[in-house]
């Protein structure tokens, strides 16, 4: 953990160590990503939705692993890409499992579920 950052007009140093504090070193540092962590609000979706143990949604191949999946999903294609176990619904950005949890892939994840969208609207 990040026990304090040193820099006189910018960050040049950062003090990490252990939570027990058994280790504390210095390293030098030119910039720092802080990343507090993430908790999907997933608990209002329906049982159709394939969820993980820490809540993320599944989406494409990933969720045909599931044993709920075959009963689940009705059509004859594979899921899209972003597309979860209840075809026509997509997740897109943090949400998902697997996502890179940075805002410019949100975005652009954003951009290809509605391209999805599309195609799912094409077949029905």
């Amino acid at each position: 953990m990040i026990k304090e950052a040193l820099g006189k007009d910018r960050i040049e140093q950062v003090i990490i160590g252990n939570i027990d504090g058994s280790k504390v070193e210095t390293k030098q540092a030119d910039a720092l990503y802080i990343f507090i962590g993430a908790k999907p609000f997933t608990d209002w979706i329906g049982k159709e939705i394939i969820r993980n143990d820490k809540g993320f949604i599944e989406t494409g191949r990933d969720a045909k692993s599931y044993d709920s999946f075959e009963r689940i999903w009705k059509l004859k294609r594979d899921p899209y890409l972003l597309e979860t176990s209840a075809h026509g619904i997509f997740a897109a950005g943090d949400v998902h499992a697997n996502a890179m949890n940075q805002v410019a892939s949100a975005v652009g994840e954003g951009s290809m579920a509605i391209s999805f969208v599309h195609k799912y609207l094409a077949e029905v």
